[in-house]
């Protein structure tokens, strides 16, 4: 996330303008139901899930939530991505086993 998702998402959040990724989330007016509506906009539109401990950690401009969402480690897809990885390495006939010994059909 840059800061001009940022940007985009306090203005339309807040209704007022944000130009400048030194604008403070407070400053413009924003309160705690604001950002509660930020951090559920950032699950929704790019799938991280920030506690909000990690914003109230640091400075709350818009470098600084952008910065905070890109930092946030997405455990999950994270997990995801091993297992896959691991999976990729067995040779077939392991894959087979772990499959009780039948050859399956995947359908998407």
């Amino acid at each position: 996330m840059n800061e001009q998702q940022v940007m985009r998402l306090w203005s339309e959040i807040l209704g007022v303008p944000v130009t400048s990724p030194e604008d403070d989330f407070f400053d413009l007016g924003g309160q705690s139901l604001a950002m509660v509506q930020f951090l559920a906009r950032v699950e929704s539109e790019f799938g991280v899930a920030l506690p909000i401990e990690v914003l109230f950690a640091g400075d709350l401009t818009v470098a600084g939530a952008a910065r905070a969402v890109e930092e946030c480690p997405d455990s999950e897809l994270e997990d995801v991505a091993g297992l896959l990885a691991e999976v990729d390495r067995l040779p077939g006939g392991e894959i087979r086993a772990l499959l009780g010994g039948k050859d399956r059909t995947w359908h998407e």
